[in-house]
């Protein structure tokens, strides 16, 4: 049997810096903007000088692209292919949210950097993410329709839902604490229980509300921290 390839003590120092200036880049990108920070301000953060961040980065512009062109595009990669494995509405569906919520989630400073900063990708980087966005509304909407022609769910508007569904999974990046009381995939199937709910209809319930109240109370919880976190900077600035 073939050996792995070894990996070199130079390459994965390369790839542990490389992953720390972009930590620090999104953070400062989330606090300060894309425009109000400077490859100094990402430096400074880290403790190391500019010629080390360009020795990785020639500008903001490809620290900015790193961050978001791979995270948009497996949001669609995602979505397109759970809808091609599954065959039933509400198991579509119910794949589809945990799926992108599972994605935001994991990566929850790449999502906030897209959401805060994308107009100031490249015309042809912008192009790519507004497509994987289609793509992931689309699969949604297509989800919804099917599940309204089976008579599983209720007649809603498809678009508007699915823009409800996914805002429900976007707004995650900002709220899940992965040091809380309730994991990762907990979180993730809470989601999918209430987005199911939301629209199956009432003699098609065979989800578990205990699931949803764990959500509720982790949704609350973390809440009232990241609440706590803006009224102590509020406080500073003050």
């Amino acid at each position: 049997m073939p050996k792995p390839p070894r990996v070199s003590a130079k390459s994965s120092r390369r790839e542990l810096l490389q992953e720390s200036i972009l930590e620090a880049a999104s953070t400062l990108f989330i606090q300060r903007g894309f425009q109000g920070t400077s490859m100094g301000d990402i430096a400074e953060a880290m403790g190391v000088t500019r010629t080390a961040i360009y020795y990785y980065f020639r500008n903001k512009g490809d620290i900015l692209r790193a961050l978001t062109s791979e995270i948009t595009e497996m949001a669609g990669k995602i979505a397109a292919n759970t809808l091609e494995q599954q065959r039933d509405p509400s198991d579509a569906l119910a794949e589809l949210v945990r799926g992108h919520a599972r994605l935001v989630l994991s990566h929850p400073l790449q999502f906030r950097v897209v959401e805060r900063n994308e107009e100031h990708l490249t015309p042809t980087l912008r192009k790519k993410a507004e497509a994987s966005r289609r793509l992931v509304l689309d699969r949604f909407v297509t989800a919804i329709e099917a599940g309204i022609k089976a008579g599983q769910f209720r007649d809603v508007e498809p678009k508007v839902t699915a823009f409800a569904l996914l805002g429900m999974c976007n707004w995650g990046a900002w709220w899940f604490n992965p040091k809380g009381a309730i994991s990762l995939e907990q979180v993730v199937n809470g989601i999918a229980n209430l987005a199911l709910n939301a629209v199956v209809r009432g003699e098609e319930r065979r989800l578990r509300n205990d699931s949803i109240d764990e959500t509720m109370r982790q949704l609350r919880e973390d809440l009232n921290l990241l609440e706590k976190r803006l009224d102590v900077k509020a406080v500073k600035r003050g």
